[in-house]
């Protein structure tokens, strides 16, 4: 199995509508697949607009398997010592080939370089019910390493798109501790 380069985009690609716009379908159809059920019809996780600032900020991750995007993720500092990772999505035509791993595995080691001792995320999970593709999702980041450390209501993280959800719902927020010996280790 090949495995992806992962790296930074550069900012200028940013005004690269072929990038962010593959990016953007990326993004929206694995999450339209790992969050089916939550979303009222038509929703979507991001726009071209989002992803643009994130590459412009220099925390946007691709993965690419020969020239073309297969995945993304996002990763920004929360504070000096924490880092969060979001938007980790592969293209579902590539799920299980170890792109989404890379991805991680990548944000940690460049994130782990620049000092930071913890990694953070959040998954969205349904209150009062166990959503399948959110069970499989948690259970690959405790996989990882990834530990639950709180729950939060969803209002408190994303309360700009609280009324696109079809069900009740909240956040899981998953932390974990990078290894001093983890710069090289992949």
């Amino acid at each position: 199995m090949p495995t992806p380069e992962v790296t930074f985009l550069d900012a200028d690609q940013a005004r690269d509508n072929a990038v962010v716009d593959e990016l953007v379908h990326i993004v929206n159809s694995a999450y339209a697949l790992g969050e089916a059920g939550l979303w009222q019809e038509g929703a979507t996780r991001t726009g071209p607009a989002e992803i643009a600032e994130a590459i412009r900020s220099g925390g946007l991750l691709g993965a690419a398997l020969d020239g073309r995007l297969v995945g993304c993720a996002y990763v920004h500092p929360l504070d000096a010592q924490t880092a969060d990772l979001g938007l980790v999505s592969t293209a579902p035509d590539r799920w299980g080939n170890g792109i989404g791993r890379a991805l991680v595995r990548t944000a940690e080691d460049l994130m782990h370089q620049r000092g930071v001792m913890t990694m953070q995320l959040e998954v969205l999970v349904p209150k009062g019910w166990e959503h399948p593709g959110k069970r499989r999702l948690q259970d690959w980041y405790i996989q990882l390493g990834y530990q639950v450390i709180r729950t939060e209501r969803f209002d408190q993280v994303a309360a700009h798109l609280e009324d696109q959800l079809s069900t009740p719902c909240e956040f899981r927020i998953f932390r974990k501790a990078l290894a001093r010996d983890r710069v090289g280790s992949n």
